[in-house]
């Protein structure tokens, strides 16, 4: 690319056509203002540069980030399946510590009700045994009773007959005279009271 300097250094041939005063004025004109956009150009391509660093420096970020961020997606990920696994493992011994406890209260369960089985079976052959003693003090009883019914009966009807004996009839005869029924009772109160 051509220079400011170049410009106005550049060297024109002399003959017929434009005044020299009129193309140096335009040169030096055109120099200003070409030196203007080649300092202008200058600083744009620095900008540019630095700008193409900048880039570059975010571009190396961004590829850094994007590492880091698959990497992220990668770790959470294996934390995700670490913490799945852990659950699993922390379900399954809660599941077999849920079935050991299950089975030790089952079996725990099936001693007491074998327990309370043998205990009532035990409670239950003693009541059987008291009911027994009973039923047979009471068929003693009722036996014990109905021989002394029996020996009461025969007893009275001993004493029955003893009554009963013609042995045991008392005549009484009053001597003398004849009384009224009256008279009799009267004289049989006396002699009751004099006998007393």
């Amino acid at each position: 690319m051509i220079t400011p300097v170049e410009v106005l250094g550049k060297e024109l041939r002399r003959g017929f056509g434009y005044k020299a005063v009129e193309v140096d004025e335009f040169l030096e004109e055109l120099a200003k203002d070409y030196e203007k956009v080649y300092k202008e150009n200058n600083e744009l391509r620095e900008k540019v540069s630095a700008l193409t660093e900048n880039l570059s420096h975010y571009r190396t970020i961004e590829e850094s980030l994007k590492r880091a961020l698959v990497l992220a997606e990668e770790t959470s990920k294996e934390t995700i399946e670490n913490a799945n696994n852990k659950a699993q493992a922390l379900e399954a011994e809660a599941s077999r510590n849920a079935k050991q406890l299950v089975s030790e209260a089952e079996d725990q369960a099936e001693k007491i009700l074998t327990s309370a089985k043998e205990d009532f079976k035990e409670e239950k052959e003693q009541h059987e045994k008291t009911i027994e003693n009973y039923q047979k003090l009471i068929r003693k009883l009722e036996s014990d009773y109905q021989s002394y019914k029996a020996r009461m009966k025969q007893f009275i009807n001993g004493q029955m007959d003893i009554l009963d004996n013609p042995v045991y009839e008392m005549e009484f005869e009053i001597a003398g005279c004849e009384q009224t029924d009256g008279d009799e009772e009267d004289e049989q109160q006396k002699q009751f009271g004099n006998e007393q």
